[in-house]
């Protein structure tokens, strides 16, 4: 659970009038950020990722919503509305009738305060990540046909990332910037040591049908289908080359406690997924094959919210000569940095209020 600062808007005469601009459309019907209510009214705003409840919190008033159900608890007593709160571009939506007929009336007109404004929060501003090239050193992950080597493509594309991102004022570090083989424990570990904001891995993927191509985006989850168990396999297949007895460890204690940081971050990192796999879908040849869940041993023990981008089939003929080529790759590597500087976006815009 967080509570998330709030900006400072414009003064207008009701909450109707300063977020008139701002209603969004779910479904064919009206909502409204909550954060930007929050930020109206300069209240405060929590999310029990666990509960999938949000908070609006002011002056000892208490506003309620739980996520795909049409009922809030309003001070205490629940409230039908006409619709369930939902999820939209980052941001944990209401009906926008219930937020001016019921949150409206009950704050009234926010009241104007003298003397200087608090500084606008950067607790959520996206900052620092880790790029983690897959595989590398004894371990070449998987080959093509014509002795393509993953380790060497997903690195130049991670460099190609790395850079585009630099340019936008995001600080990326490498798991590894050469060609050397990094325990997986060791991955995780880089993350949280830097204390970063996002862990973006980045594979190649193989399949034994030949015709089997595109890109996927994965976040770490135990409900997977029978390709992401494939790719999953494939991808953990170098656990031969590590030794790291992390991954062997599995206690009671914590088990618990990662299943906590998951649960926390897991939203976020789906929707981290989606804007990559939709930014590498508008730009690029490659076919989308989607968000997906598995479970990557190289994604578990990052304590934020953590992606593995598949970014084609090397074992495709076609796809393999698209990855040789310099052009292709920055294409890629293009697409990717602009996925996460779109969640970027968004995820600043509503003071880190997601899913």
């Amino acid at each position: 659970m967080f509570t998330a600062g709030c900006a400072t808007v414009p003064r207008r005469t009701s909450l109707k009038g300063a977020l008139s601009s701002s209603i969004v459309r779910i479904d064919g019907r009206d909502y409204i950020p909550l954060a930007l209510i929050a930020n109206y009214y300069k209240a405060g705003c929590e999310w029990d990722p666990i509960a999938r409840r949000a908070a609006l919190i002011k002056e000892g008033k208490v506003f309620s919503f739980y996520l795909g159900m049409e009922y809030a608890v309003v001070n205490g007593r629940p409230e039908r509305m006409s619709s369930p709160a939902a999820f939209h571009e980052g941001a944990v939506c209401i009906p926008a009738d219930f937020a001016i007929d019921r949150i409206g009336v009950i704050l009234g007109p926010p009241r104007i305060t003298k003397g200087p404004q608090p500084p606008i929060t950067q607790k959520y501003l996206i900052r620092k990540i880790v790029l983690d090239p897959g595989h590398g050193g004894d371990d070449p992950g998987a080959i093509g046909r014509t002795g393509l080597k993953e380790k060497d493509i997903v690195l130049d594309i991670a460099k190609r990332v790395k850079s585009k991102l630099s340019e936008n004022g995001v600080e990326c570090i490498m798991t590894r910037d050469r060609d050397k083989f990094i325990p997986l424990a060791r991955r995780a570990q880089i993350a949280n040591e830097n204390d970063v904001d996002f862990f973006v891995s980045i594979h190649a993927n193989s399949a034994r049908l030949k015709g089997a191509r595109g890109f996927e985006v994965y976040y770490l989850s135990d409900a997977v289908d029978d390709n992401a168990r494939a790719v999953q396999a494939a991808e953990d297949s170098f656990l031969k080359f590590d030794d790291s007895s992390f991954l062997h460890r599995n206690t009671d204690l914590e088990a618990t406690v990662w299943d906590l940081v998951y649960t926390e971050n897991r939203q976020e990192s789906i929707e981290l997924a989606r804007h990559i796999a939709k930014a590498v879908d508008e730009s690029t040849s490659l076919k989308n094959r989607g968000v997906k869940s598995a479970r990557f041993c190289v994604l578990k023990g990052a304590q934020m919210p953590a992606v593995l981008v598949e970014v084609g089939f090397i074992s495709n003929i076609s796809e393999e000569k698209n990855l040789k080529s310099s052009a292709y790759r920055d294409a890629v590597a293009s697409a990717i940095a602009r996925g996460i500087l779109n969640y970027k976006k968004i995820y600043e815009s509503t003071d880190g209020f997601t899913q």
